[in-house]
């Protein structure tokens, strides 16, 4: 699903809700060309020149993804239109899968040239196809037209009985898997789609295929985060500049690597994400890129703390004979002012991270413990998509917004509160009755029926009120000791005052009626 806009116009001709929509991240452009015809029933009509295709589909997420597939294979079709005219489709009916490997890379790099694929993409795929999982392969030799269901499946077949290189490992992953059979899928959508040699995808019926599971992404908890960060002073300054700005800012490590110090604005103290560095996989030549979409385009506050570090690390390397500039870039080798692999870093801080006693603790991390953080209590989810380059609420709520330790102590203490305090209020409250800046009426009442065991009426409420107020002071006597600067306290601080003391205070009944 792409785009941003959701609008409720769009959504006038569906059952789906505003908030139900955009919890799933559907936009107007997913919506195009979808249309409702029954219960949870949906018809997709897109006209690719003079014919109209038309599906009906099942389910709205299912509708979008084969809209979206349907107009993906109307593309490749525009796109390889001007390469079939005048060819003898014949030509390829000898075609094998290996030679087929040669016309698709060649078409491939086509795309990368008009910009419609990322280099590092096509080279990945380059990677795949080197690899010994389709170099082994028995299908590179036959001919394309000569593979059905049965071939393919028994590729499949092939990848699962692979054994892994590493003895550790008694099988390879789904995910592993994955990449060699989604390569030889997209290359039988080219010929189907392009060469237009078979019309069905033989790869498209297998049984098991490999699917790509996203793996659980961890995060340090707040402690280790303190601790991380503690340690990071004994660290040269590049290594410490660089890790501070990623619990601070979540950048991705191709866009932390290639930042210049023209990107910081001191006045604003913010600092601009622009650009993207990468790694060819294929002569391992540095490439400075456009960042993915419009919203990974932003500018970001930092603390004045990143902003020092950032003029300390400038000044070493002036000290150390350097002549820096404002365009030139932040990160850089410590014998010249040149760019290095972000892999350096990233082996950096595996040693690092196994020195404090962790162990399969990733770069990326780092955001991913920014991310969770940034989430914690009530949070602006669009500050957060913001400032971590996102474009759709989805990503943030059903990606990185994972329940960690201290959100799920918060869901455990609202049960208590709950249900386990038979008052219903927090410590906060208690403490606010005492010194009557609590403004619930109703719920005053409710507590203070609760303490006393009966019904609390006018002629007795302050007498009552009083009663339950010596007996709270008593029972927390902290709350004699913050009424002294009552007066000095906003109702947030409060709040924040008595989530510390709940660990102190939390095994104490409020029992007034059995103290009579």
């Amino acid at each position: 699903m792409i785009g941003k806009k959701l609008s409720k116009e769009t959504l006038e001709r569906f059952s789906i809700s505003y908030n139900q929509a955009r919890a799933l991240g559907i936009t107007d452009e997913d919506l195009k060309y979808i249309y409702e015809v029954g219960e949870d029933k949906f018809r997709i009509s897109i006209r690719d020149g003079k014919e109209r295709i038309t599906k009906i589909v099942y389910g709205l997420t299912n509708a979008i993804n084969v809209k979206w597939q349907m107009v993906h294979e109307i593309e490749m079709n525009r796109l390889s239109q001007g390469s079939r005219n005048g060819v003898d489709k014949n030509k390829y009916r000898q075609l094998t899968v290996i030679d087929g490997f040669d016309l698709f890379f060649s078409y491939r790099k086509s795309l990368v040239n008009k910009g419609k694929i990322e280099r590092t993409t096509y080279e990945k795929d380059v990677g795949i196809y080197e690899s010994r999982y389709i170099q082994n392969c028995e299908l590179l030799n036959k001919r394309v037209i000569n593979i059905h269901e049965e071939e393919a499946q028994a590729f499949v077949d092939y990848l699962y009985a692979i054994e892994p290189v590493s003895e550790e490992k008694t099988k390879l992953s789904e995910n592993t898997l994955n990449n060699p059979y989604a390569l030889i899928h997209r290359l039988f959508e080219y010929f189907r789609l392009v060469l237009k040699v078979i019309k069905t995808n033989p790869f498209d019926s297998v049984d098991q295929k490999p699917r790509y599971t996203p793996k659980e992404r961890n995060y340090l908890a707040n402690e280790d985060i303190k601790y991380v960060l503690s340690e990071l002073n004994k660290k040269n300054i590049r290594f410490k500049t660089l890790i501070n700005l990623f619990l601070e800012t979540g950048l991705r490590i191709e866009e932390i690597t290639p930042l210049k110090y023209s990107d910081i604005n001191r006045l604003r103290e913010t600092i601009k994400i622009s650009r993207a560095l990468v790694k060819s996989r294929v002569n391992g030549e540095l490439i400075i890129k456009d960042l993915k979409t419009k919203s990974s385009e932003r500018e970001i506050t930092i603390s004045s703390y990143c902003i020092d570090l950032i003029d300390n690390y400038r000044r070493f390397k002036t000290e150390s004979g350097m002549l820096i500039k404002d365009d030139d870039f932040i990160f850089t080798s410590w014998l010249e002012n040149e760019l290095i692999s972000p892999s350096k870093y990233t082996a950096e801080w595996r040693v690092f991270s196994r020195s404090l006693g962790y162990k399969d603790l990733p770069l990326r991390i780092m955001r991913h413990s920014a991310v969770t953080f940034m989430l914690q209590g009530e949070t602006n989810i669009k500050a957060v998509k913001k400032r971590f380059g996102w474009s759709k609420d989805s990503t943030v709520m059903g990606i990185y917004n994972q329940s960690n330790l201290e959100e799920d102590k918060k869901l455990l203490n609202k049960f208590e509160e709950e249900f386990r305090n038979t008052l219903g209020v927090s410590y906060a409250d208690l403490y606010c009755i005492c010194v009557n800046r609590f403004n619930n009426k109703r719920k005053l009442n409710e507590v203070l029926q609760a303490m006393l065991g009966r019904n609390v009426d006018q002629n007795n409420f302050e007498s009552d009120l009083k009663r339950c107020q010596e007996y709270l002071m008593q029972l927390f006597p902290v709350f004699s000791k913050i009424a002294k600067i009552d007066h000095l306290l906003d109702d947030e601080e409060v709040e924040a005052i008595f989530v510390g003391f709940k660990p102190i205070y939390k095994k104490i009944k409020v029992e007034l009626a059995d103290a009579d």
